[in-house]
């Protein structure tokens, strides 16, 4: 069972001993995690909670600042419902000052993009990007680090906690669900045809047209048309983006959802197999504490 710390406004700390229900929510495709916490009526709590951390056999699972306090009254109780998200958060709210970057470094990003909103250290690299990065008027921060290492590293970041994954996040070990591992209590096994690209359609050269084709060999996309089109004359586009597009239809089309006892909040971003079938990333999940228990649903994508 997950255990929380409430954080005031002037940094104290107190448990949160007697959370009547919880609900996280956590995918590695959104860049804020939220957590919700129930809890009796305290005056104190309501005037000046700030922070909720969110902790799993002494782990972090959750620091965020509180988006929303809301005072509950009926049948005769009077509860506090705190709504958080993760420190990613801030990087989306608030904008980045407008300007152009020479050569910009994962230091220059942890410094002028995560450190200022709590996030305190990243995937440091000796070399930089050789290459310029414009922040127009507008863009969050979070579009900033998110433009960074598409060009860099060619990946979406992640922050967890109060690291960020520049590279993209991969955690380590293999969840086993149902046969010889976690007992599955329900399962939803959905086949998404429409995440399924039936072709790709590439021009090659500036002269000439969309000549070239890349057919999906995928069985399920057999019966589907759904094509896109590339220019992979243009620059940072080749053959690889057209064919990526095929992959990751593939992989996005087989979704299967799990619901098991107990806290699973670590399994994010692992490997895993169900029922002996390999080749499964946990890509998000939903933990919830109620009065019918303490349940996780995880979803996991077809890797290969």
């Amino acid at each position: 069972m997950l255990k929380y710390i409430l954080t005031f406004t002037d940094k104290s700390e107190v448990p949160l001993d007697c959370v009547l229900s919880a609900r996280l929510d956590c995918e590695l495709d959104v860049p804020a995690d939220s957590l919700s916490v129930t809890v009796a009526y305290e005056d104190k709590l309501r005037k000046n909670a700030d922070f909720i951390s969110a902790y799993s056999d002494g782990s972090r699972v959750f620091d965020g600042q509180i988006d929303e306090i809301i005072e509950l009254c009926g049948s005769g109780k009077r509860l506090l419902r705190f709504i958080a998200r993760s420190l990613a958060a801030q990087l989306l709210d608030n904008e980045a000052e407008p300007l152009v970057y020479s050569n910009p470094s994962s230091s220059m990003m942890l410094e002028r993009h995560l450190r200022p909103f709590g996030v305190t250290s990243c995937d440091e690299e000796r070399h930089p990007l050789y290459d310029s990065l414009r922040i127009d008027k507008g863009m969050s921060h979070w579009q900033v680090l998110e433009s960074y290492c598409a060009k860099r590293y060619g990946a979406t970041p992640r922050i967890a906690g109060t690291r960020a994954y520049l590279k993209g996040f991969r955690a380590e070990g293999e969840e086993v669900f149902g046969t010889g591992g976690h007992r599955i209590i329900e399962m939803n096994d959905s086949l998404r045809r429409y995440k399924l690209i039936s072709e790709t359609r590439v021009k090659l050269t500036n002269t000439g047209g969309y000549e070239s084709r890349l057919v999906n060999g995928n069985p399920d996309a057999a019966c589907i048309t759904r094509v896109r089109y590339v220019n992979a004359a243009a620059d940072n586009v080749s053959l690889n983006t057209a064919r990526g597009i095929i992959d990751k239809g593939n992989k996005e089309a087989r979704m299967v959802k799990i619901k098991c006892a107990g806290d699973l909040t670590d399994v994010l971003g692992k490997a895993a197999v169900i029922n002996g079938e390999k080749g499964f990333l946990a890509e998000g999940l939903s933990y919830r504490l109620s009065d019918s228990g303490e349940f996780t649903t995880v979803s996991l994508r077809k890797e290969s």
